[in-house]
């Protein structure tokens, strides 16, 4: 069998037959695609034996020219049969094949009336060679052709595709942040020529609907493009968005439906990562230390004096040591003036911090005591507050001034408002 062939009767439906981790000989699985889904109906040819713990299967397919690795969290067993949802399938070429282009089947981006319909270009280089691969970005397919024909499994097309996929994950997090919900690839297929090559498949939970009035575009369809547009003429790099903390922010502002605590707490982590992601110390590290030694000398010093017990200044001074950053250190709210300050976002730290700092303790409140109805802001205002502080410094690090909307707020603002 071709692998093209096998590729053609996974998605027709067609039984294929299957080596198992649960079974001697091979299972007889159909396939069923339904959207971004994958179910499997399988029928053994001896009794199913697996680990119920893991209530997982992995199937697999060799030959000469393809391999197969498929991977199914069963949901219904008996006996010689077995049905489940497919949350990986990789087919791997085990020759050496050619390949011009790359698609990506995003989930996440079915976003009526948002209409996908974006191309760019990039180049990159490669041992001092430079490759051109042009991007087409249309509903929820993402093409990449590449210049220069590459094969499957070579130096080159290594790095090429990873760049290729460092550009995916830009884009995906991007739209993530205009619909404040998950984005991601589902589906990657490797062609050359049309043919499919090679083919990646992960399972997702993207949901296919968004809570529009939490989200910074709303339905605002040319907020929504000048900002994916301005997304792909910046070149943004993965490395860089991960390094400061954007691709961290944007997950968390991921909304669920709920209003609750893990909701406050997932924000204001989101808001110190963005802010905080290097820490500051008021004097030098090795400075404070020699202060520190002195100072716990004299401290057990004059304890001892007072009659206190040795085991109770042990206590203490050990937690002068786990408190360093503390005390040689600044207080959340400082970091996050001085990174609304660094962005140029004066007006809102002056108009805003001390209601984000009142969120920031709500949160610290909750780990430790958990909600209370009597506290001076409810979550909804606490959430509200923590959200836009990090909207404004997403957008401020994209270096974007169009429009958007901050929760609760019916107008469009620009960053610009709060220089």
């Amino acid at each position: 069998m071709e692998l093209n062939d096998f590729y053609s009767d996974l998605f027709s439906g067609k039984p294929i037959e299957l080596n198992s981790n649960c079974c001697a000989g091979v299972s007889n699985c159909t396939f069923l695609v339904d959207g971004l889904s994958f179910t499997i109906s399988a029928v053994s040819q001896t009794p199913i034996i697996f680990d119920r713990e893991t209530v997982s299967i992995d199937l697999a397919f060799n030959d000469d020219t393809f391999q197969v690795n498929i991977v199914v969290s069963v949901t219904k067993l008996e006996g010689f049969k077995f049905e489940g949802d497919v949350k990986k399938v990789e087919i791997l070429p085990n020759k050496l094949e050619n390949v011009d282009k790359f698609i990506y089947l995003i989930a996440g981006v079915d976003s009526f009336p948002m209409k996908n319909d974006f191309t760019w270009n990039r180049s990159y280089e490669i041992n001092s060679t430079k490759y051109d691969v042009s991007y087409v970005f249309v509903n929820c397919i993402i093409e990449a052709r590449i210049s220069t024909q590459l094969v499957i499994g070579s130096n080159v097309y290594e790095v090429l595709s990873q760049f290729i996929e460092d550009e995916i994950f830009v884009i995906c997090l991007s739209y993530s942040l205009c619909r404040s919900t998950k984005v991601e690839w589902v589906e990657k297929k490797i062609i050359y020529s049309n043919v499919v090559c090679s083919y990646h498949y992960l399972s997702s939970n993207a949901p296919s609907k968004y809570s529009n009035l939490i989200n910074p575009m709303r339905n605002d369809t040319q907020a929504w493009e000048d900002f994916m547009k301005h997304i792909i003429s910046k070149n943004y790099k993965k490395k860089d968005l991960i390094d400061n903390q954007i691709f961290q922010a944007v997950s968390n502002l991921a909304w669920n439906g709920k209003l609750n605590e893990w909701t406050l707490i997932s924000h204001a982590a989101a808001l110190e990562g963005l802010c905080k992601h290097s820490t500051v110390s008021v004097i030098e590290d090795h400075i404070y230390k020699g202060v520190r030694n002195i100072a716990l000398s004299c401290l057990s010093c004059e304890l001892t004096k007072l009659g206190v017990d040795s085991d109770s200044i042990t206590r203490i001074k050990q937690n002068i040591y786990d408190n360093e950053r503390s005390i040689n250190g600044y207080p959340t709210k400082w970091y996050i003036e001085q990174k609304l300050i660094a962005n140029n976002l004066r007006q809102f730290s002056v108009q805003n911090l001390e209601n984000i700092n009142f969120a920031i303790k709500m949160r610290n409140k909750v780990v430790h005591e958990g909600w209370s109805n009597d506290w001076k802001l409810d979550i909804y205002d606490c959430v509200k507050i923590l959200r836009n502080t990090i909207y404004v410094l997403l957008f401020a690090y994209y270096d974007y001034d169009g429009n958007f909307y901050l929760i609760g707020g019916n107008e469009k603002i620009a960053v610009s408002k709060y220089a």
